[in-house]
């Protein structure tokens, strides 16, 4: 089928129709101008403006009556000789009035597409698996009819924080390659299909009122990889883009236009764990909205309701390097004094969505303050007595001041529970690392502390790593070893407990030189004194291969009856003299007793 010219037909008389709520606005109302926008990802809208009030009149009828207030459906249509088609549907959200210098005095009336519901109100939550599933759910939800082209990549599940559901759907959108046309009462959403056939075709010295193109070879790569850290292989995950399909305008292709600058392949980069797929797709986006970015511009020609964004026109008369099909990534018309233009914008912003707009995200403490970016450096004043006792240490934040009356800021933990976890508090005066919630400078938590030229540690750090300890103010050590594979426990008296992985041995000492020591050969006890050994039980003692009992003095046992028995032979030997005696009777027993 061949594209239509804007000038085919009787185009000498533009008329146009607003209708409210299904009715034509009374005839009484002189319109002064009318514009409407409809854009790729982007909500369309139409302004009008009418002439209304002035001195004399004392009021501003049209504005008083109920006819233009906001939450009025609104619809306009425009053509030639009545014959006319419908160029916006919505619904009205602003009513104003301007005064100018001379006495002139308009109301000017704002209307969106259904779709600015989607703009409203930031919103969280925990989302599906596909993208295509969560853009029909949005959509359907702001009461919109949904056109969604299914993706493919499935998530465990897509998290969305504080966005608009614009916004998110656009964002996510782009990801994959896809773009967001809202129209009247519906959204659709898919890939720009860039082999359609023209819906107009507008040609230098026939239709074409202005023109003004560029190619821009800044914009084009040459390819793109994505890359992503996986931890499971603790290694980079790649992803590289395929050269698309694009429609046929001038004739320096994408690829030849990023020689220009010659660069390696454009590096996209993520610390988040994404799969090689979804690399894929990210860099497959990015490459498409280069190439849809090699040729931008716009045109303006005879009123005309047939080109909408997202579909394509042709271009004829301005040379073989701007000649060919176009993409319609915007359309405005206009109509003022009785004439009609349409304004069609071609090719596409090599920018994503949330590069041309700052207001994506929340602004830092939700806007309740200003925030506090980044990470800050504290300096600990005071650990205790938290007013609140919410165990809070006091702290000063240098860029803040150091005279005032500080900041009150939480402890993150290793491991915080009721009645347990892990306890260390900084000392006084030590430097600390602060994060703020929210990035809200009221509420402070102190990730870790720091050391410095100043604040030295404990060790110095070898190329091994050998030495891990926590050791306190007080010089209270648990000190590892990971050469030796030694733990050792000590207190700044002399006490020690190692465990010697090295030597096989496990050591306690104590400041007076008393000791115990495990080993292989055994267990050792030595005693810079005497040893005591007390049980309110009974004291059990047995050897596989004996027991000896020495002393350099004497050997005493005590009992109200001693028992000793021997399996096999008893012998009890003094060298110098023995005695065997009883207050009582003795008696010496045996099948044989021999005296010598």
């Amino acid at each position: 089928m061949n594209a239509a010219s804007p000038m085919a037909g009787n185009t000498d008389l533009v008329t146009m129709t607003i209708f409210v709520d299904g009715k034509p606005i009374p005839g009484t109302y002189q319109m002064a101008q009318m514009r409407v926008d409809k854009q790729v990802n982007r909500i369309p809208s139409a302004k009008i403006t009418f002439f209304d009030g002035g001195a004399s009149s004392e009021g501003f009828p049209i504005s008083e009556s109920a006819n233009l207030i906001p939450g009025k459906e609104v619809e306009i249509t425009a053509g030639y000789h009545g014959v006319e088609t419908s160029i916006f549907k919505g619904i009205i959200v602003k009513h104003g009035i301007r005064v100018e210098d001379g006495g002139k005095s308009y109301l000017v009336i704002s209307c969106y597409s259904k779709a600015i519901k989607m703009t409203q109100g930031r919103k969280s939550g925990y989302l599906g698996k596909t993208d295509s599933d969560i853009f029909q759910t949005l959509i359907n939800g702001a009461g919109l009819n949904a056109a969604v082209t299914a993706t493919t990549a499935a998530h465990d599940g897509i998290i969305r924080y504080y966005a608009t559901d614009w916004d998110f759907l656009v964002c996510r959108a782009e990801i994959n390659g896809q773009i967001v046309i809202a129209d009247d009462t519906s959204v659709s959403v898919c890939k720009p299909q860039l082999d359609a056939a023209p819906d107009l075709l507008i040609g230098y010295g026939d239709a074409i009122k202005q023109f003004d193109g560029e190619i821009d070879a800044s914009t084009q790569l040459a390819s793109v990889t994505c890359s992503a850290w996986d931890f499971t292989e603790q290694a980079l995950e790649t992803g590289t883009s395929t050269e698309p399909s694009v429609n046929a305008q001038g004739n320096l292709s994408g690829v030849a236009l990023s020689g220009v600058l010659d660069l390696p392949a454009f590096q996209l980069q993520s610390t988040a764990p994404l799969p090689a797929t979804q690399l894929g797709a990210w860099a497959d986006a990015q490459l498409l909205k280069s190439r849809l970015a090699r040729l931008r511009g716009n045109v303006t020609f005879r009123g005309n309701a047939m080109p909408l964004p997202g579909k394509m026109i042709e271009l004829a008369g301005l040379g073989a390097r701007f000649n060919g099909t176009a993409f319609v990534s915007s359309v405005s018309h206009t109509i003022e004094n009785g004439d009609w233009v349409t304004e069609v914008g071609f090719g596409l912003s090599p920018q994503w969505f949330v590069e041309e707009r700052n207001d994506i995200s929340a602004p830092p403490a939700s806007g309740r303050t200003p925030g506090v970016p980044g990470l800050q450096i504290g300096k600990v004043r005071q650990i205790d007595q938290d007013p609140d006792g919410q165990t809070r240490v006091l702290v000063d934040v240098p860029v803040i001041g150091m005279e005032g009356n500080g900041i009150w800021a939480r402890l993150a933990s290793g491991y915080a529970t009721r009645n347990g976890g892990i306890f260390f508090v900084p000392e006084i005066g030590d430097e600390v690392i602060l994060g703020f919630l929210n990035d809200d400078p009221g509420f402070p938590i102190v990730l870790g502390s720091l050391y410095s030229g100043m604040q030295t540690p404990p060790y110095t750090a070898d190329a091994p790593n050998t030495h891990k300890a926590i050791v306190t103010k007080a010089q209270i050590k648990i000190s590892m070893d990971d050469v030796k594979k030694k733990l050792q426990i000590e207190t700044p008296g002399g006490h020690i407990i190692t465990m010697n992985d090295e030597d096989q041995t496990i050591t306690i000492v104590d400041s007076n030189r008393n000791k115990m020591k495990f080993s292989s050969g055994g267990l050792e006890l030595q005693s810079v004194a005497d040893i005591s050994i007390k049980a309110n039980g009974a004291i059990n003692m047995e050897a596989g291969n004996g027991i000896i009992l020495k002393s350099d003095t004497d050997l005493n046992m005590q009992a109200i009856n001693v028992n000793a028995k021997a399996l096999s032979t008893f012998t009890a030997q003094g060298l110098a003299s023995a005695e065997l005696s009883a207050s009582g009777q003795v008696t010496v027993r045996g099948a044989m007793v021999m005296i010598n």
